[in-house]
């Protein structure tokens, strides 16, 4: 579905927030209303626009960023799990993706699995930063799965851990290149940023804020859904992207004073967790530089 029929739909209520306080109800909202696309912008639109609450923004555009990493996958009505982070302190041993073709087997721990207790499928890098990745469901023999305790930031959704003990991996398992990182992390803050939003959209109509702010949102999800057309990452995508974000920012900033006069439930949520609103523009807006170091046309360079 284009972008302005995503849009009607959020104003005449056919996307609307769904009353989701826990991961389990988001979970269930998610799969109800059929949200994963293989249209990544899609699912971030549609995920962003009937989220509650900041954690729920983020899983919809970490879902969308995952259907954009790995295309070669068939659409899952539930979530998936990029997992890469490794212990740093000797305590716990990474992954390692070891023996021959065909009867290889994957080991070891990784820190960081979001939606722990709902994740379908966990995206697992055979070592940090490592690609190939292999595609692990849940209830695969050997995989241990810790919900953890619940974090202060996105607290919602459980961010745990998982061990790997002997899984049998088969060679249809393994997926991702070197270009899967790249990938992920240009398409992660965009995504996200496409979610939230969305998510702005749904409620600033929720609560009948003016024509500035509604306008600033529409034009922010078109302009989005050029912005992910392009290649990435590529220099003219990190830059548009750090101009998005941009826009994005200045339209949250306008939110929040929204939400502080009229939501104060969802004000007070906002504010605990306002570091997934600016926490990524450093990032982005550092890929912006680097891009156009090398995207500026040579006769514009300092001599």
């Amino acid at each position: 579905m284009d972008v302005p029929a995503l849009i009607e739909r959020i104003r005449t209520g056919g996307i609307a927030p769904a009353d989701a306080p826990s991961e389990a109800d988001y979970y269930r909202a998610w799969i109800e209303r059929g949200v994963s696309d293989p249209a990544p912008l899609t699912s971030a639109i549609v995920g962003g626009a009937m989220a509650d609450r900041l954690a729920w923004v983020f899983l919809a555009g970490y879902q969308a960023t995952i259907t954009r990493c790995f295309p070669m996958l068939p659409v899952i009505p539930g979530w998936r799990s990029f997992v890469n982070t490794e212990d740093q302190t000797g305590h716990l041993s990474g992954t390692s993706l070891l023996g021959e073709t065909g009867a290889r087997r994957l080991d070891g721990s990784k820190t960081w699995v979001a939606a722990a207790a709902h994740v379908d499928e966990l995206m697992v890098s055979a070592r940090q930063n490592e690609p190939p990745f292999i595609v692990v469901p849940r209830g695969q023999a050997g995989v241990h799965i810790d919900h953890g305790a619940p974090k202060s930031y996105l607290p919602e959704m459980v961010q745990g851990t998982v061990r790997f003990d002997g899984v049998e991996v088969a060679e249809s398992q393994i997926v991702g290149d070197e270009t899967t990182f790249p990938v992920f992390r240009v398409s992660e803050g965009a995504y996200v940023r496409v979610a939230l939003t969305s998510f702005i959209l749904s409620h600033a109509l929720r609560l009948e804020a003016d024509a500035g702010l509604i306008g600033g949102v529409i034009a922010g999800l078109l302009g989005a859904s050029e912005i992910l057309r392009l290649p990435l990452p590529s220099p003219l995508a990190s830059l548009a992207v750090a101009g998005g974000d941009r826009h994005t920012t200045a339209l949250a900033a306008e939110f929040e004073a929204l939400i502080e006069d009229r939501d104060a439930d969802l004000h007070r949520r906002w504010m605990r967790d306002r570091r997934l609103v600016t926490g990524a523009s450093t990032g982005i807006a550092t890929r912006a530089e680097a891009a156009l170091e090398g995207w500026r046309p040579r006769n514009a360079r300092p001599a």
